[in-house]
């Protein structure tokens, strides 16, 4: 619990640069498969919210550095540090990200530029993803080197990521297409689902660990109190944001700043359900003293 406080601002991290990572892509996703140039040209001027929350979590880890000068030695970990590495994944990620964003300005139609700079741009936000799902996979911290880790971190973003693009579609003022709504709300409620399995295979295969100083069931004694909020805020949150952007009588009824203060409520109460199961995860520290 002690570590999971003391590092809360890589708790914010993890959950909410992913989420935002995630959403750009199903937002990208949707940009370039749509027919419609004037819908794309909406929806992209709107992707510098999921970039935004991508920012909010790098500087928020930014913080554990504790002073600027320590920002010297992430550069210089690139390669051999996982947590250089998820940083510079990051950074890599807004910057392709903001370009892709920037250039949509310039044209009023789509062309082979953009579109490829926006896949390109996708590509690196899931590479992001990778790295940060990667990084704590520390051998001697046997409750953070399990397998079934950094794929809880994939389903954690995968959780959330659709609201955050919901959300867009809102603030874009279009009603989100059937389709595309139908799969990011499926992605989302497997998301929570897989997640929810693999905690609990976690916590099976680590309640035998023990240290000297410490027993890994002791760690995980309010992980089953974790998970149940995270299962009933992430799909009330994304349904939240489904019917927000999706539901016409509700669009018919309710103006445009209405809906995305919903879609935003929605985002807020699946950020949060993730938030908790992610906070789990670091009050899990515990090392074998090596």
């Amino acid at each position: 619990m002690e570590m999971a406080i003391s590092e809360i601002t890589l708790v914010v991290f993890t959950t909410i640069a992913p989420a935002g990572a995630i959403g750009y892509v199903l937002l990208a996703a949707a940009i370039l498969l749509t027919r419609d140039d004037a819908v794309a040209k909406r929806l992209s001027t709107y992707l510098v919210i999921p970039l935004l929350l991508a920012l909010v979590g790098l500087i928020s880890s930014a913080t554990h550095l504790g002073t600027p000068a320590n920002a010297l030695y992430v550069l210089t970990g690139i390669g051999r540090s996982p947590l250089s590495n998820e940083v510079v994944a990051a950074a890599v990620f807004l910057a392709f990200g903001g370009a892709a964003w920037i250039l949509s300005f310039g044209h009023r139609r789509r062309d082979a530029l953009s579109s490829f700079g926006l896949g390109f741009a996708a590509l690196t936000a899931l590479v992001f993803v990778e790295f940060v799902a990667r990084a704590y996979s520390v051998e001697t911290i046997p409750t953070w080197n399990f397998p079934a880790a950094p794929w809880t971190l994939w389903a954690n973003a995968l959780a959330s990521g659709p609201a955050v693009a919901l959300l867009v579609y809102a603030c874009a003022d279009i009603m989100a297409p059937r389709r595309f709504a139908f799969v990011a709300m499926a992605v989302s409620l497997c998301a929570v689902a897989v997640n929810i399995a693999l905690l609990l295979f976690e916590r099976a295969g680590l309640n035998g660990v023990v240290t000297t100083v410490a027993r890994a069931s002791d760690l995980m004694a309010f992980l089953p109190g974790a998970l149940v909020a995270f299962a009933v805020l992430c799909c009330l949150g994304v349904t939240v944001c489904f019917l927000s952007a999706t539901h016409r009588r509700f669009a018919a009824l309710s103006k445009r700043r209405t809906r995305i203060a919903w879609c935003i409520l929605g985002v807020a109460i699946a950020l949060i359900g993730c938030f908790a199961v992610r906070f789990s995860f670091y009050a899990m520290y515990m090392t074998w003293g090596i």
